[in-house]
């Protein structure tokens, strides 16, 4: 069975998710430096932009990294010039989500980058394994962001790990909690993937209002959608929670970054995950690691 650590070239199978506009150099290069694996998120991010990310992390930290790419962003020079970026510049780890990787993944191999897959649904993970993924991410209905599938966590993980066999499972979907953590990996999970709690890191690109409404919401606040999230179709499932003030902003779904207007930051629908009442307090991506990895 392949070993995550030969794989990803870390010790802590606490990943961070690459998420879009908030998981930048700094984000990913903290949390690599304490010990488990950064990701950049690099959807709808122009090629250079992307090559310079790369670049700066590189510059920040020693120790593996990954990026996430999603072909429904391809940014404004296509997803094929983020690819040849990504292949030139060679992370530790390319992490794909939404997309056909048939003739993608043997190209990372080439390049000698480590692939994961993330997928909602037994169907989507056995398609991956066929395809070559060296990890699959097992993402739960529970996920904040946009969500590929409508099965809950603990039915996911067994039944991709039943039909995969040896190709490490991540798990994914409400995890923000080193209980959390065990208990994904008493359902045969290799490693968790996190997001929303890092989201509300000190170094996350979030803006601080972004942050600071994950603080302030609890369990039951996440909702399920499928209206207008920012450079998605329209319809797209993804999992948010609600904006305090109404008004026409509170139709759009998105993650609210540094630069953005406090009307934006107060108005969207931001997404998290349904972990995001154990979050109480904005903290350093380091802290937020070892309290996850505490169990393991």
């Amino acid at each position: 069975m392949a070993d995550l650590k030969d794989l990803c070239g870390v010790e802590n199978t606490v990943f961070q998710a690459g998420m879009g506009g908030i998981a930048g150099p700094e984000l990913a290069a903290s949390v690599s430096n304490a010990g488990g694996l950064g990701h950049l998120g690099g959807i709808r991010m122009a090629a250079n932009d992307i090559k310079n990310w790369i670049q700066q992390t590189k510059s920040l930290t020693d120790a593996p990294f990954g990026i996430n790419l999603v072909p429904m962003g391809p940014g404004p020079d296509g997803f094929d010039a983020q690819l040849s970026v990504v292949f030139a510049e060679k992370p530790k780890v390319l992490s794909l989500f939404w997309g056909d990787f048939s003739t993608i993944i043997p190209r990372a191999k080439e390049a000698g980058i480590t692939t994961m897959v993330q997928v909602g649904s037994v169907a989507a993970a056995k398609q991956a394994a066929k395809d070559g993924a060296d990890i699959i991410i097992a993402q739960g209905v529970e996920a904040g962001g946009h969500v590929a599938g409508n099965i809950g966590l603990m039915a996911l993980v067994p039944a991709i790990i039943k039909e995969v066999g040896s190709i490490p499972v991540l798990a994914a979907g409400g995890i923000a909690t080193p209980e959390a953590v065990k208990a994904a990996r008493n359902l045969g999970a290799r490693g968790v993937w996190v997001g929303t709690s890092f989201v509300a890191s000190n170094e996350a690109l979030a803006h601080d209002i972004y942050k600071q409404r994950l603080v302030d919401a609890g369990t039951d606040d996440t909702q399920h959608g499928h209206f207008y999230s920012y450079g998605w179709p329209v319809g797209t499932p993804y999992r948010v929670i609600l904006p305090t003030e109404k008004g026409p902003l509170q139709f759009i779904s998105g993650g609210a970054r540094r630069g953005d207007s406090t009307r934006k930051a107060k108005g969207i629908k931001v997404y998290a995950g349904q972990g995001v009442g154990e979050i109480d307090q904005i903290r350093p991506a380091a802290d937020i690691l070892a309290i996850l990895s505490a169990d393991i």
